[in-house]
């Protein structure tokens, strides 16, 4: 029986070829990128699942809070504070320090640059919290005297192809160190899984620290990790930690933990500053909901598009009534039409899946874990979601079709009572999808309105032509490299600093109580550099003078104010000269300069005007700029004559080579940097832009479907007018005047629908637009345009054709 259907269905889609062509085109491509969003959302969901201890791997998280229910969140906390909980707490089975970042290496000690890897640190116990896999060597014995690597094999396999690297010395391409670090291949390892935020491709293995937690709340930050005992209640855990750690204190100001689940950091971290790999939640929302929209889209295309045969099909289903078929046998043919047309679009979907699978995985930057083709556990339940959809979309016009009478059939009244009322419910439909294709166009420009916002906002600052190298030791060489650079042709000023854009707020924070809130704190910002800083960024001069090497307080060395005691190194400080931004001096009320400031230990002796030391998405804070002219550690900002940025470019390479031969040069230009900032942002607005197309795609062949219908059911209208002496352009306007009002409505219901939830997604930004009517003009009359263009197309047809024809019947 089934068979029998299917081959009816099958010679009714050979018979229909230019409606079958345009149902299977949008089911085609509405079930592709459905699957290609569902992957993405999936894999996202995914991360930290894999491991087989899960659910018992958290990290620490330290809260500093500063009053009136603010506080602070880092994803670290003190390196003694693991092992202090291992040994306190049965319920912490084992704990590790992980660290993952980018790691140059060389295999060669002569190769200069060397190439960059993802790289993640740990200790031995980390054999116990990850389910890494050894394929060679013996990784889990530490070898002494040595920095242990374990490569994965895709590493193996790139750079050792052929050869056993276990025993080799490989190098690193320091930031830090003078001279490179040796480390020794212990092991190789089969890949980890790119669906973790610890993301790797080599490990580097080192033994626990032994820190001691410190009472004073000193010592270093790390990211820790605890593997707790199945079963632990860890909100309970989390009390018992915070009322141990404030009696150990023995002070109300004390650091307070939470213990984040390792399933829950990828997408929930984003109080994580310095951690590379994580996602966004509310990125997931926002997909989820589009690929929903997507699929919604094409199934009411179906609808749609298969009632508009209605009138070239009912005489053949007038004809089967009369033969004796049942309107059960009849809803049977149709939904088996519906099946077929799904069965169709999902392969043909599959295919095109595939193939984009790897630029889509190009375009993220990691491999897919989670795919619909990679997994059977995927797969199966997703084909059998669209088989359940296919019934449910196939339903209505099968009970449409199937319930004329064939009297009223045989004799042409197609649309009378009943049947008629059901053409509100196509035009509804039709409001449906060009409300979710101008929902989709709207949030788009809304989000590249954001991102252009961004890109072009004043931030106080020249950020064209400045060049950046990143943070690394200077070995007492860092002033007589900079006067080299000085002497290069195009290169107008340059600048040793702690702070580069984009890289953080400063280089430490001071926490000062409030004075226009009582009882609260606030955090802020220093950035030390040398006294040419405001110059090089191009800062203005509100009041007073910039820093100046010629005054001894303006040039306090930091590395000498940390020999001397507490007692004198604030007493020292205390005299230090420093500019301050025009926000920092009305939030700490400085209304007059050259007079010490105590809670912030300087002597403000300038005021410039604010800049941006982070992102748009943070609210300007207080900002100090201190001097200092011996730094041996941080950045440089290389202030450059428009135009010479490659020659400038060029000359540095070579000076760096004289200076620092083994020091990899990392170098980028400031308004790349700045941009990189905003790259999640800039990657929703091209992901929108997709999904617009997709969608205004998807809705006019909505529209193609219903105008066809249309034209159907008033060939003979339309004959009569023209026998009459109507023009075809007087026809074309009656048939498209009623949908032109269906854009209107969808309109109408976009506009506040998308107002809304923009305005939410705006207020992640301290700094935003504010929507314009334009934004929704726009996307309205983009809207009606593709509206127009496809209700032409059918209606002009419709129009130009013989009168004689369309009446022969009469």
């Amino acid at each position: 029986m089934v068979k029998k259907y299917l081959q009816t269905a099958f010679r009714s889609l050979q018979k229909n070829k230019f409606y079958s062509g345009t149902n299977i085109l949008g089911l085609t491509v509405g079930l592709w990128a459905c699957m290609i969003v569902a992957s993405i959302v999936i894999n996202d969901l995914s991360y930290d699942k894999q491991w087989s201890r899960s659910n018992d791997l958290y990290r620490i998280v330290t809260i500093n809070k500063m009053g009136d229910g603010l506080y602070d969140r880092f994803a670290s906390s003190f390196a003694g504070l693991a092992p202090e909980l291992k040994k306190k707490y049965p319920e912490v089975e084992a704990y590790s320090q992980f660290d993952a970042g980018p790691l140059r290496l060389k295999l060669t000690d002569d190769n200069a640059n060397g190439f960059e890897v993802n790289s993640l640190s740990a200790d031995t116990s980390a054999w116990q919290m990850l389910d890494i896999q050894p394929v060679a060597g013996n990784p889990g014995k530490f070898v002494d005297g040595s920095l242990n690597l374990i490569v994965s094999t895709s590493f193996k396999n790139k750079y050792f192809s052929g050869e056993n690297p276990v025993g080799k010395i490989i190098y690193d391409v320091p930031s830090f160190q003078e001279k490179a670090n040796q480390y020794l291949i212990t092991g190789v390892m089969n890949d980890l899984p790119s669906n973790t935020h610890l993301r790797a491709e080599v490990l580097i293995v080192k033994k626990p620290g032994a820190e001691v937690l410190n009472k004073e709340q000193y010592g270093t930050f790390s990211q820790n990790y605890l593997l707790m005992q199945p079963g632990t209640d860890i909100k309970l855990f989390a009390k018992k930690v915070n009322d141990w750690y404030k009696g150990f204190i023995g002070s109300d100001k004390y650091y307070q933990f939470e213990f984040q689940p390792m399933k829950d950091i990828y997408l929930n971290s984003d109080f994580a500053r310095y951690q590379k790999v994580k996602g966004n939640i509310q990125h997931i929302y926002v997909f989820s909901g589009v690929a929903l929209l997507l699929l919604l889209i094409a199934c009411v295309n179906f609808i749609n598009l298969s009632t508009a045969r209605v009138t070239a099909r009912l005489r053949e289903t007038g004809v089967r009534k009369i033969l004796g078929a049942s309107r059960l046998q009849i809803i049977f043919q149709f939904l088996s039409e519906a099946v077929l047309f799904f069965l169709i679009s999902t392969s043909l979907a599959m295919v095109l899946y595939q193939i984009s699978l790897k630029p889509v995985e190009d375009y993220l930057g990691y491999a897919l874990e989670e795919t619909f083709t990679s997994r059977i556990n995927l797969l199966l339940p997703a084909v059998g979601f669209i088989f359940v959809i296919s019934l449910f979309t196939g339903f209505y016009p099968a009970w449409l079709m199937s319930g004329f009478k064939p009297a009223s059939v045989i004799k042409g009244k197609l649309f009378t009572g009943a049947s008629y009322g059901q053409y509100w419910l196509r035009k509804s439909l039709v409001v449906l999808q060009f409300t979710i294709s101008i929902a989709v166009l709207l949030a788009m420009i809304v989000v590249k309105q954001q991102v252009l916002f961004m890109d072009k906002k004043e931030i106080g600052y020249n950020k064209n032509n400045l060049l950046s190298i990143g943070s690394i030791s200077w070995d007492g060489k860092g002033n007589a490299f900079k006067n080299e650079l000085l002497r290069v042709p195009g290169v107008e000023d340059a600048c040793l600093t702690t702070w580069l854009p984009a890289s953080g707020a400063g280089y430490m924070s001071r926490e000062v109580d409030n004075p226009d809130h009582p009882g609260t704190r606030m955090t802020v910002w220093y950035i030390s550099a040398e006294t040419n800083l405001a110059k090089t960024l191009g800062l203005k001069l509100n009041d007073g003078r910039l820093l100046s090497k010629d005054y001894a307080s303006d040039i306090i060395s930091e590395d000498s104010l940390m020999q001397l005691s507490a007692t004198e190194y604030n007493k020292v400080s205390e005299t230090r000269a420093a500019i301050v931004t025009e926000s920092t001096a009305k939030l700490l009320h400085i209304d007059k300069l050259n007079v010490p400031v105590s809670n912030v230990k300087v002597v403000p002796v300038g005021i410039v005007k604010d800049f941006h030391n982070e992102s748009l998405k943070s609210k300007i804070g207080p900002v100090i700029i201190i001097g200092s002219n011996s730094l041996e550690y941080g950045g440089m900002l290389v202030r450059t004559a428009p135009g010479n940025e490659k020659k400038v470019s060029a000359a540095l390479q070579k000076l760096w080579m004289q200076f620092y031969p083994d020091k990899f040069l990392d170098t980028n230009w400031v308004d790349d940097m700045l941009a990189g900032q905003y790259k999640s942002e800039a990657s929703l607005q091209q992901l929108f832009l997709f999904f617009s197309i997709l969608t205004m795609m998807l809705a006019a062949l909505g529209v193609f479907g219903l105008i066809v219908h249309t034209a159907g059911e008033r060939v003979k209208e339309i004959g009569i007018r023209k026998v009459l002496g109507a023009s075809v352009v007087s026809i074309v306007r009656l048939l498209s005047a009623d949908f032109i009002k269906l854009v209107f409505v969808a309109i109408l219901i976009a506009t506040p629908l998308v107002s809304w939830l923009m305005s939410k997604w705006l207020q992640e930004f301290a700094y935003r637009i504010t929507m314009s009517w334009w934004m929704f003009a726009f996307a309205g009359s983009i809207a009606i345009f593709i509206a127009l263009i496809t209700i032409s197309f059918q209606s002009i047809k419709a129009a130009v054709a013989n009168p004689v024809k369309s009446l022969r019947t009469e």
